[in-house]
């Protein structure tokens, strides 16, 4: 059954009891003298059940007065509760409230996933700048329907962006059963400690794959900041760069000694971010048009510029781009980016932006595939001839997304109206793999399926990551007719931050590096031209995950030494959902460790089944493997890391379970140890290290070397600039707010406010870990 919510026409408003003292003692001498008639016991449960203020996840930058929430901005708030119910009903919700002036946006009650936005209508307050808790009102927001079983998560977002001057001043939600006792409000479900993290067990990994051979075409005087890359030939790769030029590299002489023997034969294009080719044929996309590249009098250089489309809106955001190029069945497709200035401002962005676009080469006819996109930097050909995108969390995104692209499907991201024409917003199209943002990605760029000559990779798909870096991989299977699957990390130990990829035809593999920040000595060093190449070197790890009616089937390269991987409680899971909101990221939904009821090794030792009787629609399954599994040619592990999205449970296809053989599951050595102290330095690894080094070394942020107790030259948000002194609330605040105090020659918008998808214990043990690492030796 849908819930979808009833919105009713209703707005009473009444006004609510005084909270003075003398009022409080009459109001305890009435409850009294009901007890004492019998019309009221003190166990006699309620079908109301208030969520106050004081109970959310996380107030963000916000401030309390009393038990009521000063709102005046929504990046790094969680506003949210978990109830339960015994039962399913209707239940009436509304919230007691006071603005003092209209607001310009709306904002969103998200009630177990289904949305209701509600404009907050001012209210009469004879002193609007007071804080007078007085003047506080009822409106009601609509009725939604309970489920039992799992909790319910319930969000009240404001508007991301947009700071007021005045706050919504908010004291609680208020949830109006039908049946005493059926609700109650449960603790917020924090993430289930994990197990202690090393290097591709619950932390990205730091070196090389052993099956790949890695070589930097460096180019000493040329910085490559590669943006496109595609084949004309088998022996000529192409490559465009983000200052807008076109180059030509002849493969056959490509030799292991820089610089590479590139040649420029084309100039002047605009942020051209996708090339393909076809037929010999050369096509762009620029900022804001299909453009192909035209050589008429034949002498290698491309002096005439078609514009072969340009017919959707766009205006000079410095977010809006055409992301990436593939052809397919006479069409390019690719896909526009929204606009990032004015989503700090009232967050409208040009009709039709965030869409997947196919034009036809020959006709310049547009199509309108898909919406709600965000950063799509990323789009390629999957398995069975599929195009998949790969899009970056964000506002309506609480993860990074591996998004099969399904014509008339809508993939969340909005802005405020006009809406996208495909806009469904009780139903979006659910990715095909979700990529958690710091664990396994952080911006996610193109994917690509790799070849037959990968050997036991082949037909997965790699991406890369212009944040997060390295190489991820990616297993894809349908369940009745619905594309879903496991990601796996796979490979750092790049120089580059990889962002273009392209196949030579004997499977080499050319990737593209790009970067931003202000540091140009970091821009030089991670962006460039990169050849990668399977060597076949055997390696012991996960290779695919498939879902079964009862639990999950994992593959491995290698068979497992004899006698090992039937012990269940060598298999850490945890389970979790998604939910988009308005404002940045999101936190995981109803996070638990999961049950691991039997372990299962198939007779060839390359497959464990794990039965887990909990799976549930619509979650992401985290399994992490112990260090100490071991194979049966003694390779140790390479990685243990594997997350599988649950789109679609088959129906009649169980995973087998036998009998562990005898002595088998017995064990003196527990598979994982817990440490507490391990959090910051995780978060610090998977969130921050990429772009914050703690050393001194330049990257694309400032360091964090020495930064407690320093002066610090920032400027705030009137581009003011001054010189502060550095400690923990500096800290605090450049991660809840990272646009408020600019380190100065940094601009806005480089950093996301990773604070709005941490919880207050991650942010706490984050910044304890940076002010001990970041100490001056």
């Amino acid at each position: 059954m849908d819930l979808v919510p009833i919105f009713l026409a209703r707005n009473h408003r009444h006004r609510l009891a005084p909270t003075h003292p003398h009022q409080t003692m009459k109001t305890a001498a009435l409850l009294l003298l009901f007890l004492l008639s019998g019309t009221l016991t003190a166990s006699e449960p309620s079908a109301t059940l208030d969520l106050p203020a004081t109970n959310i996840f996380s107030k963000g930058p916000n401030t309390y007065t009393g038990d009521i929430l000063n709102i005046t901005r929504g990046r790094g708030a969680i506003i949210g509760w978990y109830i339960q119910a015994a039962k399913a009903e209707d239940v009436q919700v509304s919230i007691e409230y006071a603005s003092a002036r209209p607001l310009n946006q709306a904002y969103q009650l998200s009630f177990d996933g289904h949305d209701h936005f509600w404009n907050v209508p001012p209210t009469a307050d004879p002193n609007p700048d007071s804080d007078n808790n007085n003047h506080l009102t009822h409106a009601d927001l609509g009725t939604f329907q309970v489920r039992p079983g799992l909790p319910l998560l319930i969000l009240l977002v404001p508007p991301s962006g947009t700071k007021y001057q005045h706050p919504v001043r908010f004291r609680k939600l208020i949830l109006k059963g039908h049946t005493p006792g059926n609700l109650t409000l449960i603790p917020n479900l924090q993430e289930p400690p994990a197990p202690t993290a090393t290097p591709g067990f619950g932390e990205k990994l730091n070196a090389l794959h052993p099956a790949l051979e890695y070589l930097d075409l460096a180019t000493p005087d040329l910085t490559l900041r590669i943006s496109g890359m595609a084949l004309r030939s088998p022996t000529e790769l192409l490559f465009t760069t983000w200052e807008g030029d076109l180059y030509s590299l002849d493969l056959d002489t490509l030799s292991s000694e820089p610089p590479p023997p590139i040649r420029h034969i084309a100039q002047g294009l605009s942020e051209p971010m996708g090339l393909a080719t076809t037929n010999d044929r050369i096509f762009v996309t620029e900022k804001n048009e299909v453009t192909e590249l035209l050589d008429h009098d034949n002498d290698g250089l491309f002096e005439t510029y078609r514009c072969l489309a340009h017919d959707w809106p766009a205006t000079m955001d410095y977010h809006e781009y055409l992301f990436g190029a593939v052809i397919k069945d006479s069409h390019l497709y690719f896909s526009s980016s929204v606009g990032m200035a004015a989503r700090g401002k009232d967050n409208y962005q040009a009709p039709l932006r965030g869409s997947a676009i196919a034009v036809h080469i020959d006709t310049g006819k547009t199509d309108i595939i898909a919406g709600g996109l965000r950063t799509p930097d990323g789009i390629g050909l999957g398995p069975n001839d599929s195009i998949l995108i790969t899009d970056n969390q964000g506002e309506w995104l609480p993860a990074n997304k591996l998004i099969h692209l399904q014509k008339g499907a809508h993939y969340q991201f909005r802005s405020i109206p006009p809406w996208h024409p495909l806009d469904q917003l009780q139903s979006p199209t659910p990715p095909a793999v979700w990529l958690p943002q710091g664990e396994i990605a952080s911006s996610p760029t193109e994917p690509i399926l790799l070849p037959s000559t990968w050997g036991p990779y082949a037909n997965h798909v790699l991406f890369g990551d212009a944040t997060f870096g390295g190489l991820q991989r990616v297993f894809l299977e349908e369940v009745d007719g619905i594309m879903q699957g496991a990601v796996f990390p796979f490979s750092q130990g790049f120089r580059h931050l990889f962002h273009r990829f392209a196949f030579g035809p004997n499977g080499d593999l050319y990737a593209g590096g790009i970067a931003r920040g202000q540091d140009q000595e970091f821009i030089k060093r991670v962006s460039g031209l990169s050849r990668i190449r399977y060597n076949g070197k055997p390696v012991f790890e996960p290779l695919a995950a498939r879902l079964k009616a009862n639990g999950l089937e994992i593959e491995f390269t290698q068979p497992l030494a004899q006698d090992h991987g039937w012990n269940p409680a060598g298999y850490h899971v945890s389970q979790w959902g998604y939910q988009g909101t308005q404002t940045y990221g999101g936190q995981k939904v109803r996070p638990r460790i999961a049950e691991v009821r039997s372990a299962t090794v198939s007779t060839d030792r390359r497959r464990v089944f794990i039965e887990l009787p909990g799976l549930t629609l619509n979650e992401v399954i985290h399994v992490r493997l112990p260090t100490s599994l071991p194979s049966e040619s003694g390779l140790p592990l390479w990685t243990g890391d594997l997350w599988y999205t649950v789109n679609q449970i088959p129906k009649n296809l169980p995973g087998e379970i036998r009998p562990a053989p005898a002595h088998t599951n017995a064990t003196t050595t527990p598979f994982f140890q817990f440490s507490k102290t391990d959090t910051g330095r995780v978060l610090y690894q998977n969130f921050c290290s990429t772009c914050h080094s703690l050393d001194s070394t330049p990257l694309a942020g400032p360091t964090l070397h020495g930064l407690i107790g320093s002066t610090r030259k920032v400027r705030d948000t009137t581009g003011k600039t001054r010189e502060i002194k550095a400690d923990a609330t500096y800290l605090r605040q450049s991660i809840l707010e990272p646009n408020t105090l600019l380190s100065d020659g940094y601009p806005e918008n480089l950093m996301p406010p990773i604070g709005a998808i941490l919880t207050p214990d991650q942010l706490d043990a984050l910044i304890d870990y940076i002010i001990k690492a970041s100490k001056k030796k």
